[in-house]
């Protein structure tokens, strides 16, 4: 059975016992037993015999809809709780109409009276009590429907037109920045220009993973194309680094095929700078090197 598979905040990818086409409709299963038909998107990683895809569900609910539910649901609560305070309120009158006692009356102590007006001072204490209680109930509610409410219409990274939407961000984010940086007499605060900076970073990361979960095949093979490009643009600029990549066994890979993956590391194993069973390091920005040899590797850099 596939089952769900937390992948990123708002992101949970179909766990898959077998390979799957894109634009396939499989049964997702959640921990609680519920049955989902979700449609296929990408193939985001294999792990342990396991293939994980992104999915959208068949019957189009998303995380807008789920916080539109929850907003509708707890401002029924929250209703409720008004009704309930409402109601509680009125029983707390003391009135001469609702108790038969005079307003003002003091407890007539020894007086046949006497407890049957305190009953009624009891249960008029506790019926405020229960309305005070029921109105901060309602409070709350309201609170919690306002903030799902605000998310109703919130584009996350679980959506398809995630792309286009955090693309439109980024370059809103990026001309903030270059404005900041250009303008100095312009910054609201000394670290404006570092935050900005910072929000750039944030939204390209979100921009790749949004390529990633729904992109075209075209447009992640130009986002690995474009990574590949800035990898090396990080390399250190030491004319022996080729001679240490191919000393220790390092080498760049970008991308999720498993297969290509697997042709780099018997090229490994036949040139002899692994064994079988030994593990492969990711250093950063798609750069591999043989565990064993990790830290000899980062020291000759």
């Amino acid at each position: 059975m596939n089952t769900y598979k937390k992948y990123c905040p708002n992101v949970f990818l179909a766990q898959c016992k077998d390979k799957q086409e894109k634009g396939n409709t499989i049964i997702v299963e959640t921990k609680y037993g519920k049955e989902n038909e979700c449609i296929v998107h990408n193939l985001i990683y294999e792990k342990n015999g396991y293939y994980y895809y992104s999915i959208t569900r068949l019957d189009g609910y998303n995380s807008q809809i789920r916080a539109r539910n929850k907003a509708e649901r707890l401002s029924g609560y929250a209703f409720n709780a008004n009704k309930r305070s409402g109601e509680a309120y009125e029983r707390a009158d003391l009135s001469e109409e609702k108790t038969g006692i005079p307003f003002g009356q003091p407890i007539l102590v020894g007086h046949h009276s006497e407890r049957s007006h305190r009953r009624v001072i009891e249960r008029a204490d506790n019926a405020m009590r229960k309305s005070i209680e029921e109105k901060e109930k309602a409070k709350k509610y309201e609170s919690r429907a306002q903030y799902w409410d605000n998310l109703a219409n919130k584009i996350d990274l679980s959506m398809p037109e995630s792309i286009e939407f955090f693309e439109f961000e980024l370059e809103k984010a990026k001309k903030t920045h270059k404005y900041l940086k250009d303008n100095p007499d312009k910054r609201p605060h000394s670290l404006s220009l570092t935050y900005a900076n910072k929000k750039v970073k944030e939204l390209k990361e979100k921009v790749e993973t949004a390529i990633k979960l729904w992109g075209s095949e075209e447009e992640i093979q130009q986002l690995n194309k474009e990574k590949e490009q800035a990898a090396k643009k990080k390399v250190p600029k030491r004319g022996n680094f080729e001679k240490i990549l191919k000393e220790y066994g390092g080498f760049f890979f970008f991308g999720s095929d498993a297969e290509a993956f697997k042709i780099k590391y018997n090229y490994l194993l036949k040139a002899g700078y692994i064994e079988e069973g030994e593990k492969i390091c990711h250093i950063t920005s798609g750069l591999y090197v043989p565990a064993k040899h990790k830290k000899i590797f980062l020291n000759s850099l």
